[in-house]
């Protein structure tokens, strides 16, 4: 089964960990409008594409113990590289060196011998813009994190086209996995992309949305409906085919006799990996119940 994971943030990377057992072909698409931390500075000073949570997708598919792990997973203490991550110095230069965000991930991520395949939504740098209702806007990751009242309307702060292969993954996808990670932040950047939007609604793959795992200390607790039917009305189109709330998780979690610890809580891997493993049943389901309906409305014509 070919899957792919749209998102970002912690969520993407304990996704992919955890369906990378269930599956012949992964690939991730990452979302690249992160501003804070080393990623933000580099974002700033070099004007390139977020490159935290690619770093945090490739390390997180590779072996714990090995040398190149641990060397790409060390982030500098004091001076000029305090906070910065060697993983994503390492990025950059690839990034310097290829002229292209997608040959640079490529060649971090054979680096450190993952055969799965890492794309970032697209090559070219933007933000996330958020509109409030007062017709105020504001720019960026971080400070869209820190508001108190849900805007109006999300953008990207320019058009971008999806990274090469990015659509192609889409359309060949058997199923495509959209979160679980922060609404706005992790899971809406690469849908808002053009390329990607249309591929999302075109492909033939099973989509399937997964709320977020963890309770969100941003603006989104302040949500008085669906995640899925807000996210879609922000959007403006359909993205999937089955949304899975955090009720039906823990009930799927809870069939393999575990149960959800807390609701802050970061993605455990092992609970969603036996989640994905009930899943991954789910485009079999939905298939044999159209051809169930096909048959029927053929018999009544």
């Amino acid at each position: 089964m070919k899957i792919v994971c749209i998102g970002g943030g912690h969520g993407l990377s304990h996704m992919l960990s955890a369906i990378r057992p269930h599956c012949a072909e992964l690939t991730a698409i990452v979302a690249t409008t992160d501003n804070g931390g080393s990623t933000g500075k580099l974002r700033e000073s070099q004007d390139v594409v977020a490159l935290g949570d690619i770093r945090r997708c490739c390390l997180q598919l590779a072996d714990d113990d090995s040398l190149v792990h641990q060397v790409f997973h060390h982030r500098f203490e004091g001076g000029e590289l305090d906070g910065h991550s060697l993983g994503n110095l390492a990025l950059l230069s690839l990034t310097q060196q290829t002229n292209s965000a997608t040959q640079a991930v490529a060649w971090f991520n054979a680096m450190l011998g993952n055969s799965e395949t890492i794309l970032p939504m697209s090559d070219e740098p933007a933000d996330l813009l958020a509109v409030m209702p007062s017709g105020v806007k504001v720019f960026g990751e971080c400070e869209i994190d820190s508001l108190d009242v849900l805007p109006d309307y999300v953008t990207l702060s320019q058009d971008v086209n999806a990274a090469p292969g990015v659509v192609q993954a889409i359309h060949n996808a058997d199923m495509l996995i959209i979160g679980p990670g922060s609404l706005i932040t992790s899971v809406m950047p690469a849908m808002l992309v053009e390329d990607i939007a249309k591929a999302v609604q075109e492909t033939s793959a099973c989509r399937v949305f997964i709320e977020n795992i963890a309770k969100e200390a941003s603006v989104i607790k302040s949500l008085d409906m669906k995640p899925v039917d807000w996210l879609e009305g922000m959007l403006g189109y359909s993205f999937c085919d089955l949304s899975i709330s955090l009720d039906a998780l823990s009930e799927i979690v809870s069939h393999f006799n575990d149960v959800v610890k807390s609701p802050n809580q970061q993605h455990d891997i092992e609970q969603l990996s036996n989640v994905f493993a009930e899943i991954l049943k789910m485009p079999l389901i939905l298939e044999t119940e159209r051809l169930v309906n096909s048959d029927q409305a053929l018999r009544m014509g």
